[in-house]
């Protein structure tokens, strides 16, 4: 149905509510990789980059330039 494995599926849904803490919040990037679910840092960078195809850092600067 969502033509991705249940873990793919996770790993979007936490990109995604990262890309709206990251949005509309100051909150560190280790506190919002906390906050979806993820234990280190660099592993949640890893995967948003993955599905974002830019890492956190690179989201935040790109929507507060635009």
């Amino acid at each position: 149905m969502y033509h991705c494995t249940i873990t793919e599926y996770i790993q979007k849904q936490r990109v995604h509510q990262a890309e709206k803490l990251l949005a509309h919040t100051e909150l560190p990037i280790n506190k919002i990789a906390r906050t979806v679910g993820y234990q280190s840092a660099g592993r949640f960078s890893e995967l948003f980059k993955r599905y974002a195809e830019l890492t956190p850092k690179e989201y935040r600067q790109q929507i507060f330039r635009g």
